[in-house]
């Protein structure tokens, strides 16, 4: 608390009493008070991130009646994760840009697991992603089943023998995949295509980003899961091997604000979907 005052420039007493009353008005307890400090209730929490939210969006409005003041298109900012850039919004940001002349595209690169958050928050006005969390806060709109491909060693036995290939000869080989909290729902049916593919699998805790560890991959003794956005990389020392198995897809989903979005985000959201689908 006195490091929370000094920060706010006011006196601890009064940063106190301003809690209270804030209390008093939300009607709940936001914090758990003990002798070593304070620490956010889960109704603080959820407050705390609904208040990050509302701040994110003034930001994002006032910004937005800056540009019409100046007389410049609305801006609309699209997250997408890295597979989605590698290979999909290239192909359809022309048109989209194309069918929505009156906006101006901002599209935004975050990390897997990310793109949820990004819009949840309002940092950004939609996202790409592929098998994201649910949200309570964004509708989220399925837009196809993309195939899975292995990125493999290119010295391996398996694209020596060319592909495609099924999940279980992969057996005996690490799974590079990153740690669950990172981006539980896409962690689970990544091992969940493993299952059904009769592979187990010996996971091994990588980045968000597997192909920049390329070499952990080109040592031989792992594979990655990848959307097959990712297979137009070029990247040294790595082959991507198609699948046989009918069940190796991931989710691709357009996030969106379930309530609220302005009219332009929604109308780009409609075309984003129809050409992303």
């Amino acid at each position: 608390m006195s490091r929370a005052a000094r920060r706010l420039f006011v006196s601890q007493p009064a940063l106190s009493q301003d809690i209270r009353r804030l209390e008093r008005a939300v009607g709940t307890e936001l914090f758990v008070r003990g002798s070593r400090g304070m620490t956010p209730t889960p109704a603080g929490r959820h407050f705390a991130d609904g208040v990050r939210q509302a701040i994110n969006i003034l930001d994002r409005t006032a910004a937005q009646a800056a540009r019409t003041a100046l007389g410049l298109r609305p801006a609309v900012t699209i997250a997408y994760t890295p597979s989605v850039g590698n290979d999909l919004l290239p192909r359809i940001l022309p048109e989209l840009e194309r069918r929505c002349p009156d906006v101006e595209i901002d599209e935004r690169q975050v990390d897997t697991g990310e793109a949820r958050p990004a819009v949840e928050s309002g940092r950004h006005d939609l996202a790409l992603a592929h098998c994201p969390d649910p949200s309570t806060l964004l509708r989220a709109v399925h837009l196809a089943d993309e195939r899975l491909v292995v990125a493999i060693a290119s010295t391996h036995e398996l694209v020596r023998r060319g592909s495609p290939v099924a999940l279980r000869a992969l057996a005996g080989v690490d799974l590079l995949l990153w740690p669950r909290e990172v981006a539980p729902a896409y962690h689970d049916r990544i091992l969940s295509v493993c299952r059904s593919g009769g592979l187990p699998v010996t996971v091994r805790t990588g980045p968000r980003r597997a192909l920049t560890r390329s070499y952990v991959l080109a040592e031989e003794n792992a594979f990655a899961l990848l959307p097959r956005g990712a297979a137009g990389l070029q990247v040294p020392g790595i082959a991507f091997l198609e699948l046989t198995d009918p069940e190796a897809t991931i989710e691709l989903v357009l996030l969106a604000p379930r309530h609220g979005a302005r009219a332009e985000v929604e109308a780009v959201a409609t075309v984003l979907g129809e050409l992303a689908g």
